[in-house]
């Protein structure tokens, strides 16, 4: 990076749950990076474990980096992470997540602030890539996410959330925004919202196919993988019980509540997409929601959603 870039400095918030079995790990990876200015943060979520200062010294030099903070009641995985967002101030350049059980590569903070700056944009800008899914003792690779070639977009944002927040760096007028539009009690994920509000705000949007992290599949995932089939033919039948119908109600319900951020033309997409949902005729069903825009990022996905606009599933 230019010597101009090296004084920009990241805030990396740390959502911990019951975690010490890995954070370790995980934090040496952190420390390991490429690019050095840098500042973590663990929000301890009520955990039941807890990690001690004195557990921290063995990091010496590093140790004024990490900084603690204890909830003083539990906020949940979506609430934990953006309300981290906001507690850790306005005086960082750009804000980046982390879960407490990946292993990031080197070069992941370097990569994704060459990517931001080398788009020279004044507007939010969330960047994001692709992972490695690994074992449990992140020793053998045993998949990726998927390789999004459809842009990343507000009318993909509304139905499909492509921004993994363990990957997601963001500047800091893109963590302004999303701390201005807290003000609800309930969000879906950390990262779904963050991909549609900037998007629907006109921010930028960055989707890197570089797999930057070593993304651990265990039991203790809350958002494991989706490369095998079994996980596939499971999000499938939550589908259709209607668990997405209930995301999608919840974050329309956060977008309204924050009109005043959005661009005018996505909210008119935004409310096709509700006059979709609403409508009692079929064919008038599908008509506005082909008018909407909303799109997923395969075609297969794409009809088995307007199956699901028909059968009120989304």
């Amino acid at each position: 990076m230019k010597k101009s870039e090296s004084i920009k400095t990241v805030a990396i918030i740390m959502g911990f749950y019951n975690g010490k079995k890995f954070i370790f790990e995980q934090l040496n990876s952190i420390i390991s990076q490429s690019y050095k200015e840098f500042k973590i943060f663990i929000f301890d979520d009520q955990s039941n474990e807890k990690i001690t200062q004195s557990e921290l010294i063995s990091y010496k030099e590093n140790f004024s980096k990490i900084s603690i903070i204890e909830r003083k009641s539990n906020f949940g995985y979506a609430n934990n992470f953006l309300q981290g967002l906001k507690d850790v101030g306005s005086g960082f350049d750009y804000y980046a997540f982390s879960d407490q059980d990946d292993i990031w590569e080197k070069n992941k903070l370097e990569i994704g602030l060459k990517k931001i700056q080398e788009l020279n944009s004044q507007n939010s800008v969330l960047y994001c890539s692709r992972t490695s899914y690994f074992d449990n003792d992140s020793m053998n690779e045993i998949g990726s996410s998927r390789n999004f070639t459809k842009l990343p977009e507000f009318k993909n944002a509304l139905i499909q959330n492509i921004a993994g927040g363990n990957t997601i760096l963001i500047n800091n007028k893109a963590r302004n925004l999303i701390v201005n539009s807290l003000i609800s009690d309930k969000f879906i994920s950390h990262d779904w919202w963050c991909y549609l509000l900037i998007s629907a705000a006109g921010g930028n949007i960055i989707f890197d196919t570089t797999k930057t992290l070593r993304y651990r599949q265990h039991g203790g995932n809350l958002i494991g993988g989706n490369h095998k089939l079994k996980d596939r033919i499971f999000r499938f039948k939550r589908f259709f019980l209607g668990n997405f119908k209930e995301w999608t109600d919840v974050n329309i319900s956060n977008l309204l509540k924050n009109k005043n951020l959005i661009k005018k033309e996505n909210l008119r997409t935004l409310q096709k997409f509700i006059d979709a949902r609403n409508s009692n005729n079929i064919f008038h069903k599908i008509i506005l929601y082909k008018n909407s825009g909303v799109f997923r990022q395969s075609f297969l996905e794409n009809l088995i959603f307007i199956i699901g606009v028909i059968l009120n599933k989304i």
